[in-house]
């Protein structure tokens, strides 16, 4: 494998992790207390529907929490790859430094509100040639800090 399909492969993961996590938030609001409709809700009578076991019988039936759980931990094995290959290249420091001068140095003139701000870390994945989530992890293990958005 090399650095280009990693990079595509982790593209990959990312997309089906944003869609997992999609279908269980339609899920989720099952059992989601609805907004005020002042509108009438028919029933039929006297027929209860238990959301809760819908809701489980959903997530079984899909099996997304395991979907998300599979995805996540490949993420993170291509992500230690990247890391891995990068450090066995002599390209570490380098991307690092590429990294965080992105991130703290660059800036931008926003086209919306033509206001100077940084980039996003979008802009530095792009620019960087890296997937963002590598990119925060890099810029998160070089500040030593768990949140650094």
């Amino acid at each position: 494998m090399t650095l280009k399909e990693a990079n595509k492969k982790l593209e990959e993961l990312n997309n089906d992790y944003n869609y997992w996590l999609t279908e269980k938030e339609i899920a989720q609001s099952v059992v989601r207390p609805k907004s005020a409709d002042l509108t009438l809700e028919k029933v039929d009578g006297g027929t209860r529907v238990d959301k809760m076991l819908k809701y489980t019988e959903i997530l079984e039936d899909k099996q997304i929490n395991e979907t998300l759980d599979y995805i996540f931990k490949r993420r993170k094995n291509i992500m230690n790859w990247i890391d891995n290959e990068l450090k066995k290249m002599k390209k570490y420091g380098e991307v690092v430094e590429l990294i965080v001068q992105l991130k703290e140095n660059t800036t931008i003139i926003d086209k919306a509100t033509h206001e100077e701000r940084f980039l996003t870390w979008k802009e530095i994945a792009k620019k960087s040639h890296f997937a963002p989530d590598y990119c925060r992890q890099v810029y998160r293990l070089y500040k030593k800090t768990r949140d650094i958005d």
